[in-house]
């Protein structure tokens, strides 16, 4: 896995089941969840308490759970795709066991309930948080390590989970059914487990599959969670999470030629259903399980203590045939292939303890947070590279019989990282102020037998953030911030050395607005981001080096505007310039990264019926776009290099849904909706990766989902 529109209303419509439930889930919110669930206006990702998004010198986007199921959202990567500084589905509708996106130009982590979602450094195990279990999505752009220690100059993703609620009894299930024959079964139920309503427990899951658009693919999962809170309204409580992911079959982890899907080819255009790998070989298994506790002791009116941890294991199995996209004759109709098959275990732990308080020095306010966390991790990963006889890409024939390599080699990976950190939140008058500091020392082994490897790395480095806003009375809200980043890194170099850790930087400046006495949000932002010590790799070779340094400047606009009788709008755009500065390659001097897009972009707006006949009643429809991509470049015949460029697209949305309970009180709680994406079946290509390869990822074609579901 290591591996133009200037003016853009990408209209599509986020709409509720209906506006009377989308207003009664918003009130459930503030009294059923007492944890998990926050206003749409409100963030503590970006600095670890609970702060209003317009007091936040950061963008920050928010993608609530209404947003989700409004949206009949199936993975991550398409809750990511309306989200400025976004370039989402980097590998199309081939790929969809990963999420894999880019944020301002970079790969961004995840995180889940403030822990780090650590995957393989080397190799394929990497988890997946499915969509039943996601309580909110927030998207911190720009350098965050000053909190999080490990992040990537782009931003991280992160994720809250589903927890126990106050009420004495509630649940939710509902089912799907669509193209590619999609289903997905997920329940939800929860209340109190005493009479006093201290202890709550939670429990939901899903289980859900698809065929996949390419031949002979399909997803199968199986995830189970269950939460339990003890204490619950006290000053100490104790959150306990565990969840476990059966997945037998991921669908298709492959790739389409260049030519004949991006670029001409005589025979015509490779079909969309085209898979490149096979059906008694291919194989995509991933099982992961995770317990999480989360612990807080108020101490006092002022001062809170935090403590937060999770182990996960994580354990694939990955084989099969893939193209490399190169054709092995004139006729262009049949392409080279290889082989590969590895097995990986993936263990790792990862803490965070925190003490924040309030104090008054003169006429400051002072809202302090110190901390420290622990990430450990060990990775094993078996396998091996081989060949596989080639396959004509436009009548591909899968009896072909197919011979996995055999185990090469086996990686065995450590790493460890310790920090500490602390913040000053600084109010006076309208006035915020927010400085963050922190040092971390880290650690890694990476051991190859095969290759003669046993290397070790210690780093340690000093991250801060620094930040300015000002809150005027008419809700307009002027900031501009600094921030660095530090990210070891797990990969041997050409030189026989471990990669020396990324490092970035960033400046922004941006201005939001708030109605006053209101949710309505909306922002703008410049940033400039500057990375060092990127590590690029070689498809083919696996050779890696560190290409030097890369920046990502750029413009982005949001605006969110929450159901007010029956609408809301949900808006954003950006555009960025990113470029190569220094590269071991001089070809790629002068070029942005691969994979990543120019300009993203949407507009949201959703409206339901609340009086009359059609009372419950909603319909919308929309567009999502995304800008020209950069794929890289090859070598034509003459030998002169060719850079590749994707071109921009537009894909229409649509939704209606209706509230049953409107029609009958006896079907209260009940509601439907009927979900299609890409409605004009678009052909369009996400990305391109043609250094050494030639490969390109097709976008997901219409897909039409029905759901009906219950909830008490």
């Amino acid at each position: 896995m290591k591996i133009k529109m200037r003016v853009l209303l990408a209209c599509s419509s986020l709409m509720p089941l209906s506006a009377a439930h989308a207003a009664d889930v918003m009130d459930a919110a503030e009294d059923i969840l007492v944890t998990g669930q926050r206003p749409v206006s409100e963030a503590t990702s970006g600095t670890k308490t609970a702060t209003p998004l317009v007091e936040t010198p950061q963008s920050i986007s928010i993608i609530s759970r209404a947003d989700l199921d409004v949206r009949g959202i199936q993975s991550l990567n398409s809750a990511l795709q309306l989200t400025a500084g976004i370039t989402p589905d980097t590998r199309g509708a081939d790929a969809e066991v990963y999420d894999q996106f880019k944020l301002r130009g970079f790969d961004a982590p995840q995180y889940l309930d403030g822990l780090k979602l650590f995957g393989s450094p080397t190799g394929y195990a990497v988890p997946q948080v499915d969509v039943s279990r996601i309580d909110r999505i927030e998207v911190i752009k720009g350098p965050a390590s000053v909190l999080y220690g490990q992040s990537s100059p782009g931003g991280l993703i992160a994720i809250g989970s589903k927890l126990p609620g106050s009420a004495a009894s509630y649940g939710s299930v509902e089912a799907t059914y669509g193209t590619y024959n999609l289903y997905r079964v997920d329940g939800d139920v929860g209340g109190a487990l005493s009479a006093d309503g201290k202890t709550l427990y939670r429990v939901y899951g899903s289980v859900n599959g698809a065929d996949t658009q390419q031949s002979f693919g399909k997803r199968r999962r199986y995830t189970a969670s269950a939460a339990v809170t003890f204490g619950a309204g006290t000053d100490t409580t104790l959150t306990l999470l565990g969840n476990y992911s059966h997945d037998p079959f991921n669908g298709n982890y492959g790739s389409v030629p260049r030519l004949g899907s991006l670029d001409p080819n005589p025979n015509g255009n490779i079909p969309r259903d085209f898979a490149d790998g096979d059906p008694a070989t291919t194989v995509i298994r991933r099982n992961q399980g995770a317990a999480t506790y989360l612990f807080e002791q108020k101490l006092g009116d002022a001062w809170v203590f935090k403590s937060r941890g999770r182990y996960t294991d994580i354990t694939t199995r990955i084989s099969g045939p893939y193209s490399t996209g190169v054709p092995t004759d004139a006729t262009l109709t049949t392409f080279e292939r290889g082989s590969y098959q590895t097995s990986e275990r993936l263990k790792n732990g990862t803490f965070d303890n925190q003490i924040s308080g309030k104090i008054k020095t003169g006429a400051l306010t002072h809202n302090l947070l110190f901390g420290v966390d622990v990430q450990v991790a060990h990775a094993v990963e078996t396998g091996g590279f081989g060949v596989a006889p080639p396959i004509n890409v436009y009548q591909p024939d899968y009896s072909i019989p197919i011979t996995l390599p055999d185990d090469q080699f086996t990686y065995n990976v450590h790493q460890r990282q310790i920090g500490i950190y602390a913040q000053d939140q600084i109010e006076l008058g309208g006035l915020r102020l927010t400085a963050s500091g922190r040092y971390d020392w880290a650690y890694g082994h990476v051991a190859v037998a095969a290759f003669g490897q046993d290397d070790v790395k210690r780093d340690e480095k000093f991250t801060y953030r620094v930040g300015g806003l000002y809150l005027l009375n008419n809700g307009f809200a002027p900031y501009v911030s600094y921030s660095t980043s530090f990210e070891p890194q797990a990969t041997r170099l050409v030189t026989g050395n471990i990669a020396d850790p990324s490092t970035g930087r960033q400046f922004e400046a941006g201005i939001k607005y708030q109605p006053p006495g209101s949710t309505i949000l909306l922002t703008a932002a410049y940033f400039n981001v500057t990375q060092a010590n990127v590590v690029v790799s070689n498809p083919i070779t696996f050779a890696a080096t560190q290409s030097g340094k890369v920046r990502s400047k750029g413009i982005e606009l949001e605006a969110k505007v929450p159901v007010f009788e029956g609408f809301s709008l949900t808006a954003s755009y950006s555009r960025q310039k990113i470029r190569n500065l220094k590269d071991d390659d001089p070809l790629n001097v002068g070029h942005p990264l691969i994979g990543t897009a120019k300009e993203n972009g949407g507009l949201f707006g959703l409206y339901s019926l609340t009086n009359g006949q059609l009372a419950g009643f909603g319909i919308g429809g929309g567009v999502r776009y995304v800008g020209k991509g950069y794929g890289g470049y090859y070598f034509d015949a003459a030998g002169a290099a060719q850079y590749v460029t994707t071109p921009s697209y537009a894909l229409v949305d649509a939704v209606m849904s209706y509230d049953l309970g409107r029609a009958s009180p006896s079907l209260k709680g009940f509601e439907a909706r009927i979900n299609a994406a890409n409605i004009f079946d678009k052909r369009h290509i996400t990305s391109c990766y043609v250094n050494g390869v030639e490969w390109c990822w097709y976008g997901s074609r219409r897909t039409v989902t029905g759901t009906i579901g219950f909830r008490w």
